[in-house]
């Protein structure tokens, strides 16, 4: 079945290589949380969330253009 031979041969590959970048992004959010829980207001609570999303997102989109680069690569090979 296609879907298991991506699995197997692409996206299981990709989990080990993830490993780095999951490091990097867990090293920029704790800086996030430096941040004294009683110096938050409302502001800055907004500012710290949008940062972390944004943190997630890049990493999000990130991993999924590897995908799909892999995949094509897979598909051309």
């Amino acid at each position: 079945m296609l879907i298991e031979k991506i699995y197997k041969e692409i996206y299981s590959k990709m989990q080990e290589d993830t490993g780095a970048d999951d490091l990097a992004m867990s090293d920029r959010l704790s800086v996030l949380l430096e941040t004294p829980i009683e110096e938050l207001d409302k502001e800055r609570l907004e500012l710290l969330l949008c940062s972390a999303s944004i943190i997630g997102q890049e990493q999000g989109f990130v991993s999924g253009f590897r995908f799909c680069i892999r995949l094509l690569a897979e598909a051309f090979g």
